[in-house]
C-alpha cells in the first residue's frame, strides 16, 4: 500500500513538472505566477528573453517545485546543535527523506511511522565531524519539493540517548559527610518538558567526604554522537580528587551506577597529589581529531591537566602522570579557578582559556592559549588584565578578581569567538562584566578596552554589601535571531534572595553598556525563590522544550535543593520572574530524588562559568568544613 501511494506521489508530481515546463519560452511557475506576463514578452527573472536552456539554473529549477511537507522537529533556523542527530516527521506514506548537510549529496533516510532520524557527523561512524561553533547547513525535502534549509551552529553535545533532543545533566554535590549525585533528566518530545524523574542517576554510594558531583561535564568522548558524561569527586583520596567517565550506551544512555553497589565507571581519572582533581572539568576536541577530550583545572594546587581521547572507547583509566599537556605557573594565584576552550582566530582549533583570579593582590588575570595545529605551546601567548576604567578599578575593596568566571562565545558573528570576563569583588562587590570581541588575531586576539562594560547594582540593596554581579555567567540565544545574548549572576543581589540578569546582544552595536546602580536595567530580570540560597550558582541556556530555541536554567541549590527553567521565547524575550513573590511563575521546577546542593553544577562543555564560588572555596575551606 506504502509504495502504490509513493507511485501515486511521483507521478503527480511528474505531472506538475511537465504542465510547468510545457510553457514554450515562459519560464513561470503556472500555480504562482500568470502566464501573461511571458505572453507580453515580459523581460524579468521570471520570463527572459532568452532561451529556457540558456538561462537554466537548479535555482530556477526548485523555485518551480512545492513547498516541503518535511519537519524537523528539534532544530529551526539559527539553532545551536546540541545533539548529533536531526530528527523530524513527515506525512504518512513515504518511505523516505532527503537530507543534506552542508555540501554532501543528500542521503536518503528511512521514514518509520511517519519519523525520520538523521545521524550528524560523528568520527567514529562516519569519520567526518563537525567542529565546535562552526556553521552550518540542513536541508531536508521529499522528491519534487522544495527543500526546507536552515543554518545552525555546532554547540556542546547533551543529548545521551540520541532522540535528538538535549538532556539536563546536573549534580547534586553537597560536601562532607554527604553523598553526592549526578543525575541525566532527557527531554521528552511528547510532552515537551523534561522529565520530572531522572532516568540516569550516577553516584559512588561514599558519605566519608569524596564530593562526589563537585563538578559535572559532558562530550562525545568516543566519537558515537551520543553524549557521555564526566563526574568528579574532588575530594577523593582525602584531597587528591578523581574523575570518572560514564560512556553512552547509545539510544538506551547512560545506565545508572552506584559504584559502591556493584557499579562501574567506564574509566578513572586519579590525581598523584592533592590537587582536587575534578573541580573543573571542560569537554572539548583541543587536538581536532573528532574526538572530545577533557581538561582538568584545579585552583587547588595551581595546576591543569589535560587528557587525549583514545578514540572509540574514550579514555583509558591512568592518573595524572600520563597527562598529554600539562601547565602550572608559580606562584600560587589560584590558576585554574575556571577554564574553557574556543577558537580565537578562527583557524578551526580549539584555543584554551584560563583563569587566575587572585593574581597580583587579588586583581587577576586570564591566561590565553593559541592552538598551533591542536597542540598548546609552554607558554600563553597573551595575558589579559583587568581594564584600569570605570573608577575605581581593581583598587577597592581587596582587588576585583578579574576571570573568576568568564564564557566564550561568537558575539558578534565572526569567525572568532568572543569573551565575556566577569569580576565579582569589583567596587567592594558590586561586581562588573567585561565584553571583549576577538580581534582574529593569533598573539594578541583581545585587546585591553573591552568592547563593552556591565556593571552590577548600588550594594546596599545586596545582602551585607555583597552583590557577586558577574559571579556566575552564561551565554546563549533566547530569541532566536542567531546572536548569543548573556545572563549575569548575582547571588547576593536583592538583599540576598539572589538575581539573574538577561542582556541581549544587538545584531548591529554588540551589548549595550549598562550601569544597573546608575538607572540601567537589564532586559529581563530573574530572583530567586528564598533568602541566601545562592540562586544564580549555576546558569546555563539549553533547549528545554523541544522548540530549537535554547532556553534559560538556573539553579537555587542552598536550601532550596531546585533547579529552574524558563522557556525562551522567538523574536522576544521571557517575561521577568520573581520567585520570591507568590506572582512568580517557572517553566519547570526539578528537584532530586535523592542529595542536597542540586544545581550545585549544571553540565558544561565550554560555553558557561560558573566558577566564582570553587574559586572562594579554595581560599576558605571552612565553607565545605573541611578543617
Amino acid at each position: 500500500m506504502a509504495n502504490k501511494t509513493f507511485i501515486q506521489y511521483l507521478n503527480q508530481r511528474l505531472l506538475l513538472l511537465i504542465l510547468t515546463l510545457g510553457l514554450a519560452g515562459c519560464w513561470t511557475n503556472p500555480l504562482t505566477h500568470p502566464p501573461i506576463e511571458c505572453l507580453m514578452k515580459s523581460n524579468n527573472s521570471l520570463c527572459p528573453d532568452k532561451k529556457l536552456l540558456e538561462k537554466w539554473s537548479p535555482f530556477l529549477f526548485l523555485h518551480l517545485l512545492p513547498e516541503s511537507t518535511v519537519t524537523i522537529s528539534n532544530l529551526t533556523n539559527h539553532s545551536v546543535v546540541e545533539t548529533g542527530f536531526v530528527v523530524g516527521t513527515v506525512s504518512a506514506g513515504q518511505p523516505y527523506v532527503n537530507v543534506w548537510t552542508d555540501d554532501i549529496l543528500h542521503t536518503q533516510v528511512p521514514v518509520i511511522d511517519g519519523t525520520w532520524r538523521y545521524a550528524l557527523p560523528a568520527k567514529a561512524v562516519t569519520n567526518t565531524f563537525w567542529t565546535y561553533g562552526s556553521l552550518h547547513t540542513i536541508s531536508v525535502h521529499l522528491p519534487f519539493e522544495k527543500p526546507k534549509t536552515i543554518q545552525v551552529r555546532m554547540g556542546n553535545n547533551h543529548d545521551t540517548d540520541g532522540d535528538g533532543y538535549p538532556d539536563l545533566i546536573v549534580s547534586a554535590g553537597p560536601g562532607a559527610g554527604s553523598q553526592g549525585y549526578a543525575y541525566v533528566y532527557r527531554l521528552n518530545p511528547t510532552t515537551k518538558l523534561l522529565e520530572q524523574t531522572p532516568n540516569t542517576s550516577l553516584t559512588d554510594g561514599q558519605t566519608s567526604n569524596t564530593y562526589f558531583g563537585s563538578r559535572v561535564g559532558t562530550g562525545d568522548f568516543n566519537g558515537d554522537g551520543y553524549a557521555d558524561v564526566l563526574v568528579g569527586a574532588q575530594a577523593y583520596n582525602g584531597a587528591a580528587g578523581r574523575v570518572y567517565e560514564f560512556l553512552s550506551r547509545g539510544q538506551t544512555g547512560i545506565s545508572s551506577q552506584d559504584l559502591n553497589a556493584g557499579g562501574s565507571a567506564n574509566a578513572i581519572l586519579d590525581a598523584l597529589s592533592d590537587g582536587r582533581l575534578g573541580t573543573n572539568i571542560v569537554g572539548a576536541d583541543v587536538n581536532h581529531d573528532g574526538y572530545d577530550d577533557v581538561v582538568l583545572a584545579s585552583p587547588w594546587d595551581n595546576d591543569m591537566f589535560i587528557f587525549h581521547s583514545q578514540g572509540p572507547i574514550g579514555f583509558i583509566s591512568q592518573n595524572t602522570s600520563s597527562a598529554n599537556f600539562y601547565y602550572k605557573p608559580g606562584p600560587a594565584n589560584n590558576f585554574g579557578n575556571h577554564a574553557t576552550v574556543g577558537d580565537v582566530n578562527g583557524d578551526g582549533f580549539q584555543d584554551l582559556i584560563v583563569g587566575e583570579q587572585l593574581h597580583a593582590l587579588n586583581t587577576g588575570r586570564i591566561f590565553v592559549f593559541i592552538s598551533n595545529g591542536g597542540t598548546y605551546s609552554s607558554q600563553p601567548q597573551q595575558f589579559l588584565y583587568p581594564p584600569t576604567d570605570p573608577a575605581p578599578g581593581c583598587a577597592a575593596g581587596g582587588g576585583c578578581r578579574f576571570g573568576s568566571a568568564f564564557v566564550l562565545d561568537y558575539f558578534n558573528s565572526d569567525n572568532c569567538i568572543d569573551l565575556a570576563v566577569g569580576a565579582f569583588p569589583f567596587n567592594s562587590n558590586q561586581g562588573i562584566v567585561h565584553v571583549y570581541n576577538s580581534t582574529c588575531d593569533s598573539t594578541n586576539p583581545y585587546g585591553s578596552v573591552p568592547n563593552s562594560t556591565l556593571l552590577g547594582p548600588v550594594t546596599t540593596s545586596c545582602n551585607g554589601m555583597l552583590c557577586n554581579f558577574g559571579g556566575t555567567l552564561a551565554s546563549g540565544d533566547t530569541n532566536g535571531d542567531g546572536l548569543p545574548d548573556l545572563l549575569i549572576g548575582a547571588t547576593g543581589a536583592s538583599a540576598g534572595i539572589g538575581d539573574v540578569y538577561l542582556v541581549l546582544n544587538d545584531p548591529v552595536t554588540g551589548f549595550r553598556n549598562m550601569n544597573l546602580s546608575a538607572g540601567g536595567s537589564a532586559d529581563s530580570l530573574f530572583s530567586g525563590a528564598n533568602a541566601v540560597s545562592n540562586f544564580s550558582m549555576s546558569l546555563r541556556f539549553q533547549d528545554t522544550n523541544a522548540d530549537g530555541l535554547q532556553d534559560i536554567v538556573i539553579s537555587e541549590p542552598t536550601t532550596t535543593n531546585r533547579v529552574y527553567t524558563f522557556h525562551s521565547v522567538r523574536g522576544s524575550v521571557p517575561a521577568s520572574q520573581n520567585l520570591n513573590n507568590v506572582s512568580g511563575v517557572t517553566s519547570q521546577t526539578l528537584a532530586p530524588p535523592l542529595g542536597t546542593s542540586f544545581g550545585n553544577t549544571i553540565a558544561l562543555w565550554k560555553t558557561k562559568a560558573e566558577s566564582y564560588l570553587w574559586a572562594f572555596v579554595a581560599k576558605t575551606k571552612e565553607y565545605f568544613g573541611m578543617i
